[in-house]
């Protein structure tokens, strides 16, 4: 999910590629391939302080002139690390969301409402950030990348149309039908965005503990969507008074 919309960039398109080496040219793209690896392996190890040209070129064993051979910059080479964290992203809220049809339909004998599937789509992003924080942190670090990256460009497009879509279908039942869908996509976006980045800096873990946090995008999405608890989803732990 991400500001730059697309209205061509749909859940159902095929991954673009990013920018690079043509077919063919095996060793160039195995190498480019290895820095995109190396670069998300230092992230996550080392995070975005530690994410320099030369950390990547050792990492992936590769001279340290290497990487400029194959990216312009170091903010191309994270743009393309962005583009396929938008990519994995989608695809996680995809597989997060034929899961829990199925549970839905094992469970209750039905599937999802459609404001259903966008609570479960915000605990896909939230999931997705805590599982991937360093690539995650690439993804919204706009002073980092080249914003002008056409599959940077075009996958977070994708990436926020998926949410657009699942808006769109919750509208066509009642659900809020008046408000703009990107409008009202851009307001869950910043809900999940949020419990994200603050679950991520151990802020919620400090003020409600760790279980309450790991439940709040469920209480979030009550508060926000109406939904109440989801098949397999973590419920809000009660506080005695």
């Amino acid at each position: 999910m991400t500001t730059t919309t697309d209205p061509h960039g749909r859940p159902g398109d095929p991954p673009a590629t990013t920018s690079g080496p043509q077919p063919g040219n095996g060793a160039a793209s195995g190498t480019r391939e290895r820095l995109l690896q190396a670069a998300r392996d230092v992230v996550a190890r080392d995070g975005l302080e530690g994410l320099t040209l030369r950390a990547i070129a050792r990492h992936a064993g590769v001279s340290h002139g290497a990487p400029l051979r194959h990216f312009p910059s170091l903010a191309a080479l994270l743009a393309a690390v962005a583009a396929d964290g938008f990519v994995r992203l989608v695809a996680s809220i995809t597989t997060a969301l034929e899961d829990a049809e199925d549970r839905a339909r094992a469970e209750r004998g039905s599937g999802l409402h459609p404001t259903e599937r966008i609570a479960v789509a915000g605990q896909a992003y939230v999931d997705f950030a805590v599982a991937e924080p360093g690539i995650y942190a690439v993804m919204f670090r706009p002073e980092r990348i080249d914003l002008d990256d056409p599959a940077y460009q075009r996958q977070g497009a994708r990436s926020f149309m998926q949410l657009v879509d699942l808006v769109r279908d919750a509208q066509a039942t009642g659900w809020r039908p008046a408000d703009p869908p990107d409008v009202l996509a851009a307001v869950l976006w910043s809900h999940v965005h949020g419990l994200a980045d603050l679950r991520l800096h151990g802020a919620l873990d400090g003020v409600v503990g760790v279980e309450a946090a790991e439940a709040l995008t469920a209480l979030s999405s009550t508060l926000t969507l109406g939904v109440g608890d989801l098949p397999g989803a973590p419920t809000t732990p009660r506080r005695s008074t």
